[in-house]
């Protein structure tokens, strides 16, 4: 691979905490050693909708070894769902056993309790459930007439949609679906839960500490103060572990009932039903531009599932509110209940899907209006968010464009289906791409210590870090404002008693975690200085002024949080995606030649994880046409696929040369050091152009993903190709 670094805007320092992970020193969740542990495993149903009428756990009670088999007869009290329909956020309650109906197939309804993961394991096999079953809904197509607006945000417009659309000589009014997808992060889904007196202390793989914290406090009536989680490294999420799930519930439940520690570990084949998925969006697209190019309406609707007791729903046309300069905009979302489980966040949630839907609709408009699909996004270019009524703090999408053209070899692009070497059909295709960064309220702490002359920091937080380098970019902050060398530095992670942050997720964690700690290295330098009298100078290092104070150690904290203009501006990273495919006219297998990737995301901190970031994101966004989507079998509502031989990911041979291009980018309205996120820039739109690449290629527009060789085969090629 080619790596272009921009220069002056942070160093490639290796990640810290590397050594740890590759020597299996870094410990998991399932990892830490407890005493006297025991094993919890979950029983699933075997139907979609329905109840249980009886259900036999004698065999498996009378197995050697087990402790004990919870169920919906004996299992404690919780906080259930306020409502139907409830809205699954992070702080929602996850009650489990409390009562005996099912909603979806997969959904637990026993927990196993043994003194080995084995016995628990062969004990969920013995316990027999007999069910009384119902009808499932579990085609989106059959219940239509059920379709519901999920809350008041769910739908936005400006102008008037139809009159736009007369307006146009150009138009485009299409469906584009894209499918089930699961996370499947490296670490499963796991837990050590520890109930001791009336609080609850354990080892869990949650993405946000604080929510976390709230959601099991509400569940079991407790305060939060007599919850603490601790997570020192999460081995991936996407997405998947922001919220708690009912396998925690479990443990904590099954630790309370035995006055053991419990662990719990969700096996692959759970990790399909019982801890979320991005859903199945269907999206239709309607847009309009006159002769010259100038958009006159953009629609988008989705229509989406959710479960038949909680909802969740991506907001694929966020993107369509803001990303282009049309005075005609209309978005709503619909969401149909089925005998499915909840989905919840998948990286860049409504973004990784709503642009696909998006960009390739904008492809299909210039390819009418005969023009460059790269000069009509620049045409249609705007400095201000009229969908949310604010200027953007800054956007640089059209250099990112441009840039990005020049360093992939745009003017070599040839009309659709003129471009061939051989058997093989060769294809460019481009998408812009937008991902909101936010930047929350974080706080930090920072011990220094003085030792041979010397001064030593420790950072802490309750911010975990999900792969994303998290650990290396707090020590480069930290030894940026302290000037101390980062080696000098140890950052504490994962430990809910530590201050609190807004967690990892949503492409915020490096904005607020590094102004978190910028502001506790400000608020520690000022306090020595204060410390050290009129003996202070402005140029004195942490070891002089305290040496001059005759302090060992010294500790501050610091919050960091949104300025006025932060909020009065629309805060966002923009990119654009370049990709080269290769079709075989006679088989449509594809290869992926090579992908460009143009990112202006304020200051980068360190050129070398994000690299890594952008780099997963686009082996996802390639993912999600390659081959990924979970299939529902449509007669009982289980998952066909369920395990990772059938559920395809990209491998190393599926991806080709990759470029990525970070534009300096000083954007002090974001935050104070001008750091927004990258994450989920990375997998934006890369699906579009993926596909647009395949429509210059072969001349046939793929709309549903993901874009399978039997599909390009059977497809019919565009008119006037």
């Amino acid at each position: 691979m080619n790596i272009i670094e921009a220069s002056g805007v942070g160093q490639s320092v290796d990640r810290i905490d590397g050594r740890l992970k590759v020597t299996g020193m870094a410990k998991y969740a399932s990892e830490f050693p407890v005493k006297n542990v025991i094993y919890a495993q979950g029983v699933n149903s075997t139907i979609a909708k329905g109840r249980i009428i009886a259900i036999d756990t004698a065999e498996a009670e009378k197995l050697p070894g087990v402790l004990k088999v919870i169920t919906y007869k004996n299992a404690e009290k919780l906080k259930n769902y306020e409502k139907e329909l409830t809205s699954f956020e992070l702080e929602t309650v996850a009650p489990v056993f409390q009562t005996n109906e099912i909603h979806y197939y997969g959904q637990y309804v026993a927990c196993v309790v043994a003194e080995t993961f084995e016995q628990a394991q062969y004990g969920c096999s013995l316990v027999k459930v007999m069910y009384e079953e119902d009808k499932a809904d579990i085609h989106m197509d059959k219940n239509r007439g059920k379709a519901f607006k999920p809350d008041k945000e769910a739908d936005y417009s400006r102008g008037d949609m139809d009159k736009g659309m007369r307006d146009a000589s150009a138009k485009v009014e299409e469906t584009y679906t894209t499918p089930i997808e699961h996370q499947h992060p490296m670490e499963l889904h796991a837990a050590i839960v520890s109930w001791e007196k009336n609080g609850v202390k354990m080892y869990a793989s949650q993405q946000i500490l604080a929510k976390a914290k709230k959601s099991i406090a509400d569940t079991f009536m407790i305060p939060e103060t007599n919850v603490q989680i601790i997570v020192p490294y999460v081995g991936g999420g996407f997405g998947s572990k922001l919220n708690i799930f009912k396998h925690v519930t479990m443990a904590v439940m099954a630790s309370k009932m035995l006055g053991r520690p419990v662990q719990i570990t969700v096996t692959r084949q759970q990790m399909f039903t019982n801890t979320g998925m991005r859903q199945f969006d269907e999206q239709k697209m309607r847009l309009g531009a006159t002769k010259s190019g100038v958009l006159t309406a953009l629609g988008h609707y989705t229509t989406s599932h959710c479960a038949t007791n909680l909802q969740y729903y991506e907001s694929c046309g966020n993107v369509s509110k803001m990303l282009y300069n049309t005075p005609n905009n209309e978005v709503t979302h619909r969401l149909i209940p089925l005998n499915i489980q909840v989905p919840n966040s998948m990286r860049a949630p409504g973004e990784a899907t709503g642009s696909f839907a998006l960009e390739s609709a904008i492809d299909e408009l210039a390819w009418k209006l005969n023009m460059d699909p790269i000069e009509f996004r620049i045409k249609n270019d705007t400095q201000t968010d009229l969908g949310a009524g604010k200027p953007f703090s800054s956007r640089l999408l059209t250099e990112c464009l441009r840039i990005g053209a020049d360093k992939f070899g745009w003017d070599k692009r040839k009309a659709p289906g003129t471009n061939k070497k051989g058997n093989w059909l060769i294809g460019y295709g481009v998408s812009a791409a937008s991902r909101r960064a936010p930047y929350m309220k974080t706080n930090a702490r920072v011990i220094v210590e003085l030792k041979d002359g010397k001064s030593f920091a420790t950072i802490q937080m309750d911010g975990t870090d999900i792969g994303t380098g998290t650990y290396t970019i707090l020590g480069q902050t930290a030894s940026d404002y302290l000037k101390i060398p980062i080696e000098n530095i140890t950052v504490e992670l994962g430990d809910s008693d530590f201050p609190v942050t807004p967690g990892s997720g949503g492409s915020w964690g490096a904005a607020s975690y590094s102004n978190g700690v910028r502001k506790a290295c400000e608020n520690l330098i000022s306090g020595l200085q204060q410390k050290a009298g009129g003996k202070a100078g402005n140029s004195d290092s942490v070891a002089g002024l305290m040496t001059k104070s005759k302090l060992s150690t010294f500790t501050a904290e610091g919050t960091a949080e949104p300025s006025e203009a932060f909020k009065n501006h629309s805060v966002f990273s923009f990119g654009a995606n370049f990709t080269e495919v290769w079709v075989d006219k006679d088989t449509g297998m594809y290869r992926i030649k090579r992908m460009v990737n143009v990112a202006s995301a304020g200051k980068i901190m360190n050129p070398k994880t994000a690299y890594s970031q952008v780099i997963g994101g686009l082996t996802m966004g390639a993912g999600m046409v390659i081959a990924e989507q979970s299939k529902i079998e449509p007669n009982y509502g289980n998952f066909i696929t369920r395990t990772l031989a059938d559920y395809h990911v990209p491998v190393n041979l599926d991806l080709a040369n990759v470029d990525v291009v970070f534009l300096p980018e000083e954007d002090k309205i974001a935050n104070e050091m001008g750091v927004k996120g990258i994450g989920e820039l990375g997998i934006t739109s890369v699906a579009a152009s993926i596909a647009n690449a395949i429509f210059n290629a072969t001349g046939k527009r793929m709309r549903h993903l993901p874009i399978t060789p039997e599909k390009l085969i059977m497809a019919k090629p565009e008119k006037g190709i």
